[in-house]
């Protein structure tokens, strides 16, 4: 998504009606908690208004907000002066597989656990490449990173993470596949 153009109030609307909901989970999976999440999420909106200048500056708005999300998390973050909880169980449907609601809460659970296990900086390129589907030159210009850095953190996290759910029946044929 490029800069906001034309009618900045109507863009801007369009914005958050696209991208709050996301916005809400990646600060919810951020900070381990659904209400603080969503609070932070609100208050990053604000400041995006606040800051409507350097939005219609700048020419990727998704980076941008998710820039300013992550700050916003980091600040929050600071203020409370603890570290980060367990994430919620997100419902992901797992592509591919024949899985029962069951088993497919469960491995969400797993996937949610192992990803909160990650140090802070290799979670956050996890969250947003995989959980946010942004590409990785946007989760560098989101984390304000360089491309090498992004690449070697979410390297080492996807490491991390097939040794902790390469047990799990259903990564058992991928964890093969890529040694």
């Amino acid at each position: 998504m490029t800069a906001l153009q034309g009618d900045f109030e109507q863009s801007f609307g369009e914005l958050v009606r696209e991208h709050f909901a996301r916005a809400v989970r990646y600060c919810s999976r951020m900070l381990g908690d659904i209400v603080e999440g969503e609070e932070v999420a609100q208050q990053a909106f604000v400041k995006l208004l606040e800051r409507r200048q350097n939005l219609s500056r700048t020419r990727e708005t998704l980076p941008y907000l998710y820039r300013v999300l992550r700050n916003a998390c980091v600040d929050h973050i600071r203020s409370r002066k603890r570290t980060l909880g367990e994430e919620a169980a997100d419902q992901t449907a797992w592509v591919g597989r024949d899985l029962s609601r069951a088993e497919e809460t469960e491995v969400s659970q797993a996937v949610l656990e192992a990803v909160g296990t990650l140090e802070a900086g290799q979670r956050e390129v996890v969250l947003l490449r995989f959980f946010e589907g942004l590409e990785l030159h946007e989760v560098a210009a989101a984390t304000g990173q360089s491309l090498g850095a992004v690449a070697m953190k979410l390297s080492r996290a996807k490491l991390k993470l097939k040794e902790k759910l390469g047990r799990l029946p259903v990564f058992a044929d991928y964890a093969k596949e890529s040694t």
